[in-house]
């Protein structure tokens, strides 16, 4: 199974993802994303992203690697055929960060060939500034993810699952009952 975790900026995503994947005996396997930003503290090549030139980026899309590719925030990102490969041989749930455009973009052209469960964090406005800035982003990335806030919401319907992620514990408690409540559906 193959869960598309999406959602605003700062909404807790990677968060989530680390939590779920740092669990002892996790079920939970990742996928990592391929960019062109600079890594942010913490960040290590593979983990969550590998970090690419403009360059380097552009001859992925030419060579067709790329499922789904998007500019987003002032840098590329894009989801890799051969990671995916990659991820889904170990045989875990496969969770992976997208953002919303590319969520529901991967979704549909993967929908035939694994089971794709898309699940949308949230959370209000004024939460999302407080974790930009409490993340340490510039005054100008913080002006630039709150101008989209509007349009990453507006895909909120696009999700089979919605979650307001107010506290961590139960956003991971609510991951684990959807992916166990999808694979019971398989």
């Amino acid at each position: 199974m193959f869960v598309i975790l999406s959602g605003c900026a700062a909404v807790g995503k990677n968060t989530v993802i680390n939590t779920l994947l740092g669990e002892e005996n996790s079920s939970f396997g990742f996928m990592p994303t391929y960019t062109t930003r600079s890594p942010r503290p913490g960040e290590v090549e593979g983990f969550p992203y590998h970090f690419l030139t403009e360059e380097e980026f552009r001859k992925k899309i030419e060579e067709g690697e790329l499922f789904e590719h998007e500019f987003i925030h002032t840098s590329f990102y894009g989801s890799s055929r051969k990671l995916l490969a990659e991820a889904l041989a170990t045989g875990k749930t496969i969770i992976k960060d997208i953002d919303v455009k590319g969520a529901v973009n991967l979704g549909k052209i993967l929908k035939d060939e694994i089971k794709v469960v898309t699940v949308f964090l949230y959370i209000g406005k004024e939460e999302l500034e407080r974790r930009l800035v409490g993340r340490g982003d510039s005054p100008e990335q913080i002006r630039i993810r709150m101008s989209r806030y509007e349009e990453e919401m507006s895909y909120f319907d696009f999700f089979d699952y919605k979650i307001e992620n107010v506290r961590l514990e139960d956003t991971v408690s609510l991951v684990k009952e959807i992916v166990e409540k999808e694979s019971s559906l398989a």
